[in-house]
């Protein structure tokens, strides 16, 4: 007979440990087979990203030779100028001649009056004051700096870093400091009534944005563009203020050369030699992986093993995040190929990376490829190798190139009054003998738009529905919400008038 109890009595010890075993056996296939699921998928990722970057480098050695960084370099020193040609070693020693005390008074508010810009009015009589107190400190360099005017160009010596997206480009502020100078050159004298002194200083700050040249960086034809907008300004500053007479027709042709660089393009071009000497880097192991990605991105001074081990398995992802970077950098160049007024579109229709954690297969790509906008205003994307979306140097690169043509089509139109007595009715007015043709705006493909005035002329370039918010003169009006880009030059009688009185509280 049996005890009823015994049905509920616990299994041997024998039976539990066969069963743990079982469970364990099960427990650990399971992991293999896991395991060997994302080391087979891994490898096929690797695999398909190795041939896909095979397939994009062979198509852009066929479409655009000497593509990498290296060649790029290589080429643009061959070109190098010689010694005693080279802008790039006068703006150096223009630059570090340039007073402290000049400098400390360029960033004070006491500058934002005297750098007034296309106004025929004089400054205030205290801004006035101001900027002649730095005259004779800065005589002897701001004469230096004349020697720039009709430069052809240069070059300044760069060292590319290991990892290029660290390369330093110190000339660059440089270049600002040189062209900051004679802007201030060309508005003192205009003021001392030597406005073909101020012509050569206009001229002499496209020099400076020559002797950057093709430098392969955004960061450096950005500062080009700064330079080529300092002498813009300085020269419709001299023509709001006097009557040259001087140097008009070189500075016209300098202004239409200028206004042709593809700023964005050459930057491009380099930035996307730069991303790929990074992934090889990344790659061939040159450039240490797990540092570089963590140390850059997220800031953190000590490498755990952890970071090293995720790296590791992100490591076979990296052909495949290498080709995207150069499809997306590419697609980018080709619309810089297109018409400007249509490149802002073009550019846009590129699609990046989406990044964490929507997209994580393309996360280096995600890091060091500019994208052309902030994907939402809360959190914006800021990437690794320049601060600048491209969007935003697309857009500046329009209205730098707006300024440049509006600024050589009015100086043509102040070369037709000087020999006709007169402003010209339209800017066809100015064909052949002015002008080979009328420019376009660079924002609608249209020509430039031209009005004239009971005292003065407007040449501009309105652009439609601009993303931007900017004051800008009545002048340059359009039928429907924009900004208009451009210059105003008066009657000679209207120029360097007395500064309007300070209206009481």
């Amino acid at each position: 007979m049996t005890d009823p109890d015994d049905d509920f009595a616990p299994p041997p010890p024998r039976a539990r440990f066969r069963w743990v075993r079982k469970l364990a056996f099960w427990g650990l296939g399971l992991f293999a087979a896991i395991a060997f699921v994302l080391f087979l998928g891994r490898w096929q990722t690797g695999r398909l990203g190795q041939r896909q970057l095979t397939v994009t480098t062979n198509r852009l050695d066929a479409d655009d030779p000497g593509w990498r960084l290296d060649a790029i370099m290589a080429a643009r020193k061959k070109a190098e100028p010689a010694r005693d040609e080279n802008a790039a070693r006068l703006v150096l020693e223009i630059a570090d001649g340039v007073p402290d005390e000049w400098k400390k008074w360029r960033g004070s508010k006491e500058t934002a009056l005297w750098d007034q810009t296309g106004d025929n009015r004089l400054p205030p009589q205290d801004a006035i004051t101001s900027a002649r107190s730095q005259a004779v400190a800065t005589s002897r360099v701001r004469a230096q700096a004349l020697g720039l005017c009709g430069a052809r160009g240069g070059q300044f010596a760069v060292t590319v870093e290991p990892d290029p997206l660290g390369t330093l480009l110190p000339h660059v502020e440089k270049c600002l400091t040189v062209a900051a100078l004679l802007r201030y050159d060309g508005h003192l004298s205009a003021l001392e009534k030597a406005p073909n002194r101020g012509i050569s200083s206009a001229r002499a700050a496209l020099g400076v944005a020559r002797a950057i040249g093709d430098e392969p960086f955004l960061g450096s034809q950005f500062g080009r563009m700064k330079c080529a907008t300092a002498a813009v300004q300085t020269a419709m500053q001299v023509f709001a203020r006097g009557e040259p007479t001087e140097g008009l027709a070189e500075l016209q042709a300098e202004l239409f050369a200028e206004a042709e660089v593809p700023y964005l393009r050459i930057g491009l071009r380099g930035e996307r030699g730069m991303v790929d000497a990074l992934f090889r880097g990344l790659e061939e192991e040159t450039i240490p992986s797990e540092h570089w990605i963590w140390i850059k991105y997220a800031g953190i001074n000590e490498i755990g093993s952890e970071y090293a081990a995720a790296f590791r398995a992100y490591r076979a992802l990296l052909p495949g995040d290498h080709a995207k970077a150069l499809d997306t950098l590419t697609g980018y160049l080709e619309a810089t190929n297109r018409p400007p007024h249509e490149q802002l579109a073009a550019l846009s229709a590129v699609s990046p990376p989406m990044g964490p954690p929507n997209e994580f297969r393309h996360v280096i790509t995600w890091l060091v490829v500019p994208p052309y906008a902030r994907t939402t205003p809360a959190r914006p994307h800021t990437f690794i190798s320049e601060g600048l979306l491209l969007s935003e140097f697309a857009e500046a690169e329009l209205q730098c190139r707006a300024n440049l043509l509006c600024a050589a089509t009015g100086i043509a139109c102040e070369r037709f009054r000087r020999k006709n007595g007169r402003w010209p009715g339209a800017l066809t007015d100015l064909l052949p003998a002015f002008l080979p043709a009328v420019p376009q705006n660079p924002f609608d493909g249209t020509p430039l738009s031209y009005r004239t005035f009971q005292n003065r002329i407007a040449v501009y370039c309105f652009w439609a529905n601009a993303p931007l918010k900017q004051e800008y003169p009545d002048e340059f009006r359009g039928d429907v919400p924009g900004i208009g880009y451009g210059c105003r030059l008066w009657d000679p009688d209207r120029r360097g008038r007395p500064a309007e009185e300070k209206k009481g509280p």
